[in-house]
C-alpha cells in the first residue's frame, strides 16, 4: 500500500512569493484569503499548500499568475484595497461558472482570484419609518449583522449572505422614492425567514420586543395531516407593520409514521 503522504507528481507543494515588507504581505494574505501567517519568518499555511513571503526575490508582474480562490467577489475586492493592494480590472464571467479578476498584492505581485458563480438568490429591500430602529429590532430577534449602518440605508447579514435590506420611506436617495402614502405597506408579501434553528428562542425574542403576533406557534401542515414540509412557524408584525414569518428548519417537526 502506497504512503498517503507521498508527493504526486505534478503537485505545486511548496510556493514563494516575492514581499517588499514581510509583515505588511503577511497582514494582506491573512486578511483576503484567510492565510496563516508567521510574520516573522513570512511562512504560511493555506488550504493543500505551504510557502513563505520572502524578500529574497524580486516582485513581478510578469510570469506565471497564481490564481486564489476566493468565497465573495465584493467582499474580497475590498479587503484587497483596504489592505493595500490593487484591483487591476473589472472582474470578467468565465464560462459563466466563475468570476476572474487580476489584483496586485502590496509589494506588486501579479495574482488572479476566482471566485465561483452563486446560485440566484432574493435580496428583499423594506421601505421603513425609522432605519436604525428597524435594523436593531431585525437584530435582536434573528441575529442577524449589520453590513452598513446610517439613517437611510442598512444591510443586513444572516453569516456572511445578505438577508434583507432597509430603506428610508421618505428618502429618495439613488434608489427614489419607492413608497406610496396611500397604500399599506407589505400588502400581500410575506418576509419569510426560513431554517431558523433557535425556533423556540426566536418566540422568546419576539415576545420580548413586544411584537404583535398575527398567527401564534403551530406546525405546518397541521398535526395529521402529513410531514410536508414538517417545521413550525410564528407570524408576527414588525416595527413598520410588515408580516414576518420565522420558521423552523423543514422536517424539524417531523412525525414519525407509526406501525399499523
Amino acid at each position: 500500500m502506497g504512503d498517503p503522504n507521498a508527493s504526486v507528481h505534478g503537485t505545486i507543494e511548496y510556493l514563494q512569493i516575492p514581499a517588499l515588507d514581510i509583515q505588511r504581505s503577511a497582514a494582506f494574505y491573512e486578511a483576503v484569503f484567510g492565510w496563516s501567517v508567521d510574520s516573522s519568518h513570512g511562512s504560511f499555511e493555506a488550504p493543500g499548500l505551504i510557502g513563505q513571503l520572502t524578500t529574497d526575490i524580486a516582485p513581478s508582474t510578469g510570469g506565471p499568475v497564481a490564481w486564489i480562490a476566493a468565497d465573495s467577489l465584493y467582499r474580497t475586492l475590498q479587503q484587497v484595497e483596504d489592505g493595500g493592494g490593487r484591483v487591476c480590472g473589472r472582474p470578467a464571467l468565465d464560462g459563466g461558472e466563475r468570476w476572474l479578476v487580476e489584483i496586485d498584492d502590496p509589494a506588486g505581485n501579479r495574482i488572479g482570484i476566482v471566485v465561483r458563480v452563486a446560485v440566484v438568490q432574493p435580496q428583499t429591500m423594506i421601505a421603513v419609518r425609522d432605519v436604525e430602529a428597524s435594523s436593531r429590532w431585525y437584530q435582536q430577534l434573528l441575529g442577524f449583522r449589520s453590513d452598513h449602518g446610517g439613517a437611510e440605508y442598512e444591510r443586513l447579514l444572516a453569516e456572511d449572505t445578505l438577508v434583507l435590506q432597509l430603506h428610508h420611506r421618505d428618502v429618495e436617495h439613488h434608489h427614489g422614492v419607492f413608497t406610496s402614502a396611500d397604500l399599506d405597506v407589505g400588502n400581500g408579501v410575506l418576509l419569510w425567514f426560513g431554517e431558523v434553528s433557535d425556533f423556540d428562542g426566536a418566540v422568546r425574542r419576539a415576545e420580548q420586543l413586544n411584537a404583535e403576533i398575527v398567527r401564534a406557534p403551530h406546525r405546518n401542515p397541521p398535526q395529521g395531516e402529513g410531514n410536508g414540509p414538517g417545521h413550525r412557524e410564528i407570524w408576527i408584525k414588525d416595527p413598520d407593520g410588515y408580516i414576518v414569518v420565522i420558521a423552523s428548519p423543514d422536517g424539524e417537526a417531523y412525525e414519525p409514521v407509526r406501525a399499523g
